[in-house]
């Protein structure tokens, strides 16, 4: 498949006419979700999408277009209304295709499940199944199970473009979560656990449905505390989801267009000295990992800061071009029917030595973090401001005792870069538009408004 798909795409390419330059991004996935509720399905989605998008680049102009109709008349139409977008486009001398690379391609291990094209879909079912049992299983206090979701992805993905290059390979995918709601004399609430994998043999029903069970079950009674300054400890998922806002301001897009609390810092010290944070596109297991990216260029290992200076921004070729830089290789697509925009891949803080449990004594009395609330609204990239809604747990000499809830956590984003005093090597990675790799994580000080 990847073969015919490669085959599609260099035909496509091959289409340039004159002095312009035409990409082919071409894809063919199978998709497959289920949701079971009570023992029951209740709801099921196949779906096997294939279609191709393609740029076609005049002088300083870009087009964009995509189709599904993969016949010959369907690409005659797809590269004509590339070609005619191009025309309204606005002009910019950084745009660009992939040249070919001389190096070759990454050989990334562990990218496809070879197991997983023959999984049934009665299997599939069967495992959500499993998962909700055994998330309501784990104790008499879960009332409910308000999620149990299995979803799986097998996607061959192909690029060619009229400067030479070319290239395909395949991937799988398949995750699962279960939301508990868990209830005690009175009091509601909810655990949320998931994991993701390259195939369903490599999940756990019984143990995601356990630790979503648990995560309702810890907080049950949880209470404000009184407000303070205190070390707060962000849950490998918060840290993810810190991350995660954190990428967003650290694309060279971002700092071109004044989106980012990072613009004019390079070669500034914006972290604790020992700190290093890094986009990994080749991180072996990593949700985002490929041997290119959504232009072709080979992917990379990047500082982004390295010993709390900030080294690099991520790029794809047209935010390079503008600073006379070359792309990281973080050029970034939805698939087929959209262009190609810079993203963080696999962006992760490297541990400082420490396990978790040595994190959390050293933290002695802190705030834990499982949950965030309000980030979209709470933390913004452009200004560094980060108010956030917390719930989890207070530590006393490193041990949860009271479950807490209704705080808000604060502190400029930059100061909590320069406040980390330790990660673990509990690292897990969460695909959130990119993936990012959280773990456990103290933060020196910040501000905790309870009651």
């Amino acid at each position: 498949m990847s073969d015919d798909l490669l085959d599609l795409a260099l035909g496509i390419a091959g289409r340039a006419s004159g002095s312009e330059a035409v990409e082919s991004f071409v894809t063919h996935e199978r998709d497959f979700q289920v949701k079971v509720y009570e023992g029951e399905v209740e709801s099921l989605t196949s779906a096997e999408p294939r279609g191709a998008g393609v740029r076609v680049v005049s002088k300083a102009n870009v087009g964009f277009a995509f189709t599904t109709d993969l016949s010959d008349d369907g690409i005659t139409a797809l590269v004509k209304a590339a070609r005619d977008n191009a025309t309204h486009a606005t002009p910019d001398e950084a745009v660009a295709l992939a040249e070919p690379s001389d190096e070759p391609p990454a050989q990334i291990t562990g990218l496809f499940d070879d197991a997983q094209p023959s999984v049934l879909p009665e299997d599939k079912v069967a495992f959500a199944v499993a998962l909700e049992g055994a998330t309501r299983a784990a104790d008499t206090r879960i009332r409910n199970v308000e999620e149990a979701v299995y979803s799986d992805s097998i996607s061959h993905v192909a690029i060619a473009n009229s400067a030479g290059l070319a290239g395909s390979y395949k991937r799988s995918d398949a995750w699962c979560y279960s939301v508990a709601i868990a209830e005690e004399d009175g009091d509601t609430q909810i655990g949320f656990e998931f994991d993701l994998a390259r195939g369903i043999t490599s999940l756990d029903p019984g143990t995601v449905g356990l630790r979503a069970a648990e995560r309702g079950l810890g907080v049950l009674g949880a209470r404000k505390i009184p407000s303070a300054r205190m070390p707060v400890v962000f849950d490998p998922y918060t840290a993810g989801q810190f991350l995660g806002v954190l990428g967003s301001a650290l694309t060279g897009e971002a700092v071109q267009k004044g989106r980012s609390l990072f613009a004019g810092r390079i070669g500034e010290e914006v972290a604790t000295s020992n700190l290093a944070l890094v986009d990994d596109g080749r991180a072996e297991g990593a949700p985002g990992s490929a041997p290119w990216d959504a232009e072709g260029v080979p992917t990379q290992r990047t500082e982004v800061i390295k010993d709390g200076v900030l080294r690099s921004f991520l790029y794809d070729i047209v935010s390079a071009r503008h600073e006379g830089r070359r792309s990281t290789g973080n050029a970034a697509r939805s698939g087929f029917k959209s262009a190609p925009g810079p993203s963080p891949s696999n962006l992760a803080l490297d541990p400082t030595g420490e396990s978790r449990e040595e994190v959390l004594r050293r933290a002695g009395r802190a705030l834990l973090v499982q949950d965030f609330h309000g980030v979209h609204s709470g933390a913004n990239s452009v200004t560094g401001d980060f108010s956030v809604g917390a719930t989890g747990h207070l530590l006393e000499n490193g041990e949860p005792t009271q479950a807490v809830k209704e705080v808000t956590i604060a502190a400029p984003m930059l100061d909590i870069l320069r406040g980390i005093e330790a990660v673990a090597g509990d690292r897990r990675w969460l695909p959130f538009g990119g993936s990012f790799g959280g773990a456990t994580t103290l933060i020196a000080n910040m501000t905790v408004a309870g009651g």
